[in-house]
Parts: C-alpha cells; sequence; structure tokens
C-alpha cells in the first residue's frame, strides 16, 4: 500500500459513518455500574456488556433515575479503565504502542486517588466521542500499514472475511480485549459486523479495522469487569477466576492479563490465596515486568503523597519569579524519582518514604534546594545535610509547593493534608460564618497568627488536630525553598505526633516513620486504591492483619504486595461496602 492509499485509508476511516453505524452504539452510557455478584451476568451476548448490539440493558438488574444500575447486594463498582490502564490495554491489544495522540477522557481523582475516581466517574456525551475518536484512529493507524495488521490479524483473508483465520483473530483479540473468552454467539456477532462491513466497503481492511473500533467501544474493554458471588463460608464477595486475573494484572503491571494468566485462572489456579500468590510471585519475578511493577507501586505512592498538584498550582509571579512550568515539571520528576529508586528500590524500607535523606536534583531544582547543580544534565541523586532542614517525601519541594497558597505557605492546608493523608483523619468543616482569614500583622510569625486564631473557641477544637502538623513544615515557603526566618522573625517548627515530639520537618518525619497509626493509614489507602473503594472501615479487621504483614516484612513493600493480593481483602470484598 503506497503512502497516498494509506492516508486515504486513514482519512475515510475517521469521516466515514455511514459504515461506522454497523459498529457504533457499543458504550454503555453516563453509568457508574456496580459489579455483579450471587451469580447474576452482566448481560447476555446481546445486551449492553455483552456483543455489539446494544440494548435496553434490564439484564444488568434495575436502574435509578440516574442511570446508574442498582444491585440489592451491594459491592463493588465497576471500574472504567484510566487512561494509563487503556493505553496499556490498547498496546497490548495490538501488539505495539500507538504512535498518534489520543484524547482520552482526563483521570478522575477521588479522594486523591484515580484508582477511586475511576469507580466514580460517569461516561458522558463527551466522553463517549472521545473513546470514539480514540478507537477509530488508533485502529486507522494499524490498518494504514498493511505489514503491520496483517501481523495483528495474522492473516491476509478474502475481501468477504470468508476465511477461518478471521474467527481465530476475533476469538484472540476479542480475549485480550475483554480480558476473559468470547462465548460464542459473540464470536458470531463481532464476525457479522466485520463481515458487513467488509462487504459494504468492498475490502477485507475495513471489516477488520471496524471489528478493532468496536471492541476498543465496547464497555468489556473500557471497564474492568470484575464478578464475584456471595462465598457462603467466608460470607465475603469472591472474586472468579477471570476477575482476579484482571485485579491481579491491573494493580502488579497496570497491563491486562496475559494469556498465561487468564488460562491459570480458566483452570481454576486463581480460586486460592496460594494460587494468587504463585502467579503474583511469578509476575514479581519476571524481569521484563519489573519496570511496570515500579511504576505502579509508584503510581500509588505518587497519589498517595498527592504530588501530582505540583503541576496545577499557581504562585505569585512578583513573590516567586522563578516558579515556571520547567521548575514545576522538574519538581514532579523528582518526587517520581524518590519514590522509584528510594522507596521502591529492592529491598527497601518503605518508612524511608518519611524520613531519607537522600532525593534527586537538576538544574532548576538545586538553588530550591540549596546545593550545588549537578554536574552533567538531567537529574543526580544526592545526600541531604543536616542544613537543608528536609528529608523523606514531606521534604519534597513540590509536595510542599502543591500544599501552599500563591502567596504564602499557609500552615493550616498542609497540617491538614498532614491530618488526613498519613493519619486518615478527617476534621470537621469550619462553622458557618466563621472568619478564615489571618489579620495582616508583621510583628506576628504565621504560627502565632494562627494561634490567636485557635483563641475562638468554635476554631479551637479543629485547629489543635492539624495546625501543629503544618507547623512542623513552617521552615520552608510556598514553593518549598528553607527559610530560617519569617521576615525578621524566628520560625518556631516544634510540634508533637501521638505525642512524639519533632522540631523542623526532618523529625516530623522521622517521627511520621515511627508511628504505628501512620502505618496502619499507608496500608488503609493502599487498600482503596487497590479496591477503587472510598471507604474501608468495612474490613478494618483486614487493614489490620495486612499491617502486621506489612511489619512481619520488615517493612519492604516488594515483600508485602504479594501477600496483599493473596489476602482475602483483595481476593474478595465485604459484602456491604459503605458509601457504595
Amino acid at each position: 500500500m503506497n503512502q497516498e492509499d494509506r492516508r486515504g485509508l486513514r482519512s475515510a476511516a475517521l469521516r466515514r459513518p455511514a459504515l461506522w453505524g454497523l459498529a457504533s452504539g457499543f458504550l454503555l452510557l453516563g453509568t457508574a455500574c456496580t459489579a455483579i455478584i450471587d451469580g447474576k451476568t452482566l448481560g447476555d451476548e446481546s445486551g449492553p456488556l455483552g456483543g455489539p448490539s446494544g440494548g435496553g440493558g434490564s439484564a444488568m438488574g434495575n436502574t435509578g433515575g440516574s442511570g446508574t444500575v442498582i444491585l440489592s447486594n451491594g459491592g463493588p463498582k465497576l471500574r472504567i479503565l484510566t487512561q494509563a490502564e487503556y493505553t496499556n490495554s490498547l498496546s497490548d491489544l495490538v501488539g505495539s504502542p500507538i504512535n498518534a495522540t489520543l484524547d482520552l477522557p482526563p483521570d478522575t481523582y477521588v479522594s486523591g486517588f484515580a484508582a477511586i475516581g475511576s469507580a466514580e466517574v460517569t461516561i458522558n456525551a463527551s466522553a463517549v466521542e472521545q473513546y470514539e475518536t480514540a478507537a477509530r484512529t488508533a485502529a486507522a493507524e494499524i490498518f494504514s500499514d498493511a505489514t503491520r495488521w496483517q501481523k495483528f490479524v495474522g492473516c491476509q483473508p478474502k475481501d468477504d472475511l470468508s476465511d477461518a483465520c478471521v474467527a481465530t483473530f476475533v476469538k484472540s483479540a476479542g480475549k485480550r480485549a475483554f480480558r476473559r473468552d468470547l462465548t460464542d454467539v459473540e464470536v458470531q456477532q463481532w464476525l457479522q459486523v466485520g463481515k458487513d462491513i467488509a462487504q459494504a466497503a468492498s475490502s477485507a481492511s475495513y471489516g477488520l479495522m471496524a471489528i478493532t473500533t468496536g471492541l476498543l467501544q465496547s464497555p468489556n474493554f473500557l471497564y474492568r469487569v470484575e464478578v464475584n458471588k456471595l462465598d457462603p463460608v467466608s460470607k465475603r464477595l469472591k472474586y472468579d477466576g477471570p476477575s482476579m486475573a484482571t485485579r491481579l494484572s491491573y494493580l502488579l503491571t497496570g497491563h491486562p492479563p496475559s494469556d498465561a494468566l487468564l488460562s491459570s485462572a480458566a483452570a481454576g489456579q486463581l480460586d486460592t490465596a496460594d494460587g494468587v500468590k504463585t502467579a503474583a510471585a511469578a509476575l514479581l519475578k519476571d524481569p521484563s515486568n519489573d519496570p511496570k511493577i515500579v511504576e505502579r507501586m509508584a503510581a500509588f505512592f505518587s497519589d498517595y503523597s498527592q504530588a501530582q498538584l505540583v503541576s496545577v498550582v499557581q504562585k505569585s509571579p512578583e513573590m516567586f519569579p522563578s516558579f515556571n512550568p520547567a521548575l514545576q515539571s522538574s519538581m514532579l520528576q523528582a518526587t517520581q524519582l524518590f519514590i522509584k529508586n528510594i522507596v521502591l528500590a529492592p529491598g527497601a524500607d518503605v518508612r524511608s518514604f518519611f524520613d531519607s535523606d537522600q532525593t534527586f536534583v537538576d538544574a532548576n531544582l538545586a538553588p530550591i534546594y540549596g546545593v550545588t547543580a549537578p554536574a552533567a544534565s538531567g537529574f543526580a541523586q544526592i545526600k541531604l545535610g543536616p542544613e537543608t532542614g528536609r528529608a523523606g517525601i514531606l521534604g519534597q519541594a513540590g509536595v510542599l509547593a502543591g500544599h501552599s497558597q500563591p502567596d504564602h505557605n499557609s500552615p493550616t492546608r498542609r497540617g491538614v493534608f498532614l491530618l488526613e493523608t498519613f493519619l486518615c483523619t478527617t476534621p470537621n468543616s469550619p462553622p458557618a460564618g466563621v472568619i478564615t482569614v489571618l489579620p495582616d500583622n508583621p510583628s506576628l510569625t504565621s504560627r502565632q497568627k494562627m494561634e490567636q486564631h485557635r483563641t475562638n473557641m468554635s476554631c479551637a477544637s479543629c485547629h489543635a488536630l492539624f495546625d501543629p502538623l503544618g507547623f512542623g513544615l513552617e521552615h520552608f515557603d510556598s514553593i518549598g525553598k528553607y527559610r530560617a526566618m519569617e521576615g525578621t522573625l524566628p520560625i518556631d517548627a516544634t510540634g508533637a505526633v501521638d505525642k512524639l515530639p519533632f522540631d523542623g520537618e526532618a523529625q516530623l518525619g522521622a517521627a511520621l516513620r515511627q508511628d504505628p497509626k501512620v502505618m496502619a493509614c499507608m496500608i488503609n489507602n493502599f487498600y482503596r486504591n487497590a479496591n477503587g473503594v472510598l471507604d474501608a472501615s468495612a474490613d478494618s479487621d483486614q487493614i489490620d492483619l495486612l499491617t502486621k504483614a506489612l511489619d512481619s516484612k520488615h517493612y519492604v513493600w516488594r515483600d508485602f504486595i504479594a501477600d496483599f493480593v493473596a489476602s482475602d481483602a483483595f481476593r474478595s470484598a465485604p459484602a456491604a461496602v459503605p458509601g457504595n
């Protein structure tokens, strides 16, 4: 196929709605669906989560007026693929990365995590168009190259798609896309879609492109369909084999399950804790998976620390002229490098997240940290001396900048972040009508102003929870640069975490490292992230067990996650999930 033909095929693929009408309508619009339990199915092959015919959705249970699917027995929600999961799933499906830029709906962060947002988000009309365009764009790129699409399909079939290899392609591509085997009825439906469009276009490639585009728009691809039913012994909602393969692979690698893992699921090998642990060990020991696993676990710790906020915060250009997109990018990259190379290093103690004296800087970030810029371009790992006053995640300039106001550092904002994120305690909202703007008194430090504010009894009880934590970060300004004085006034950065005293951020990090409540909160957050749920209280006993498991693994996160995936907390769900 020459260059002109390739351009024509790509253009036609994006602009021929008449041909694509047969492959449209696969999306389940505007719903945050609940996972099916107690033996119910996700709909027959012609239903909204089955094959390509669409339908009214009655097979899925009752629906409320908002369109949300309601099932009487509760259970976790279906999750839409995040942007990273979509990209990885697409690449794995077609066997190579897509070069075109795909305009996907943005990830939604709920309670700090994209994984929780994926269970809460609904697909609106705009998102439907984005997914449809992305599917067409990806398919057009593949099928504009004859060598590429024939490798993807596995053959060069006749124009009418009558060759047996086309059915083989539908089965294999469908299995990779849906993370399960297609039923015979589904195979025939997808074949018919391809044949109808191939006939209309007099082109085998158009028919195959239609099948591919349809698979990418199916809810079975876009949603992580995880099926469970009540286990009469444990009284928990236990996930079936294919669902466990999906959960395990996406959690550990961010990619869909391999054919080998799906085969293990079909053979019943993921039905037990030992079987899941064996499968997890294989994934964790595979050197080719290591970058994926590090990337996936780093994504949790990045969300956990809300590191991404530095990319969107704004600062006063008059007060902080050096704060620009290049510095923001360096701040975020440095935090990600810190997590991947220090916190998640082989054999590393995950508590170093709070108190490590190692970090990364480049030429943009070095002046903020008060250190010499690396001799070479890019980032270099450095040891933080006591004079820098910083350590661990709370010493990361990006995290400090992300939790500051445009023109000042805000001990209250930082304190609330610390309280909610690392101690899992949510303070009450301010009383109605309370004045939250502090008086402009240059003779007082921010701490002194806040302590005056706390003399108001309606404010004191809440501020007493988080202000002392925020005061520990007072040595850092709104962009995370160390300061010994606030103007001409000395800074008091003392405080205590559960009676553990500290003076300054480095000691605050050390106190957080030692606090059992902090480690339990970390596990609570990982549980919520892994399961895509807002509230972990129904599984508090499981979280206690997992916290002890982390301790037994000497806090090596890489060793702990093998126990996590084999636990009831991941292999099943409580029969009733508050808030879900």
